[in-house]
């Protein structure tokens, strides 16, 4: 071989050369591309996505009257319950009744706080034999649709967004709670130790065992609403709690149990298919 075929052979050589580590090089970018596409879809995902309520919060403000104002929003997972939160412009506000579509806290300011309580009207689903969903409701009816176990399993967070902020709580306890045994104090002033003893209260009443740690350290918040479950003559409340997300802490799926307090939820429901629907909160 004299030296122009010679020259002409390492030429086609570094040519096929440069094809096949063309050919490789893009033959690892699909591998990788494969490999990042795969894990997408395979990874786990949140259990729950948070969709922000700031927005909505800004919005509902223009419905502000001259007794009670906008101060956030609440939406529970599984739910209808995507409502404006109201405060009261003085104490002794007496939130109406035929006013649709709204709950309200008892802090009467619009600061996010260690220990909220939301309340909200049952009009008409306060029989023994609840409704998961109606288009009558438009308050806090379905709020009662925990009392399901298969409900209760499948939905565990609720969304609070206040002082232009959104939270998240992991639901632990379900209760049918004496209304006087409910500590309505909100804010601030609640200490550790009264944080800590409701919820020993909500652990002792809740009708599931919800797989999620909660000490007085923990920022808390209880859904309450009436309800005639078990009858006109128990002045109970039925309450939904969540303690805060912590930080770095997983949005996750986690274990909900049934306990011994279900049994007698169980029997009343199965034992009355009446259904009561004109009284209120």
């Amino acid at each position: 071989m004299n030296v122009k075929e010679k020259k002409k052979s390492m030429k086609r050589q570094r040519k096929r050369d440069r094809t096949v580590l063309l050919l490789t090089i893009s033959i690892l970018c699909i591998v990788f591309l494969g490999l990042a596409l795969c894990r997408s879809l395979i990874a786990p995902k949140e259990y729950y996505q948070l969709e922000s309520r700031v927005s909505n919060v800004a919005l509902s403000q223009d419905s502000n009257t001259s007794d009670y104002q906008t101060v956030g929003w609440l939406k529970v997972q599984g739910t209808n319950l995507d409502l404006p939160i109201l405060a009261g412009i003085s104490d002794d506000i007496n939130f109406p009744v035929k006013k649709e579509k709204y709950v309200w806290t008892v802090s009467n300011d619009d600061k996010f706080h260690n220990k909220m309580n939301i309340m909200g009207h049952n009009i008409y689903n306060l029989s023994s034999s609840p409704k998961i969903e109606s288009e009558d409701f438009h308050r806090f009816e379905e709020l009662m649709s925990f009392v399901y176990y298969d409900f209760a399993k499948e939905n565990k967070y609720i969304q609070l967004t206040i002082d232009g902020k959104d939270y998240l709580y992991k639901i632990f306890s379900v209760d049918f709670i004496n209304a006087v045994d409910i500590d309505m104090i909100t804010g601030d002033d609640s200490l550790n130790e009264d944080i800590g003893y409701q919820i020993d209260l909500f652990k002792d009443n809740t009708l599931y065992d919800y797989d999620v740690d909660v000490n007085e350290n923990d920022k808390i918040i209880s859904l309450i609403t009436c309800t005639r479950f078990f009858g006109t003559d128990k002045f109970v409340d039925f309450l939904v709690n969540g303690r805060l997300v912590r930080e770095g802490e997983k949005i996750d799926d986690y274990s909900v149990k049934k306990n011994d307090n279900y049994t007698k939820v169980e029997n009343v429901i199965k034992g009355d298919d009446s259904n009561e629907s004109n009284s209120s909160m």
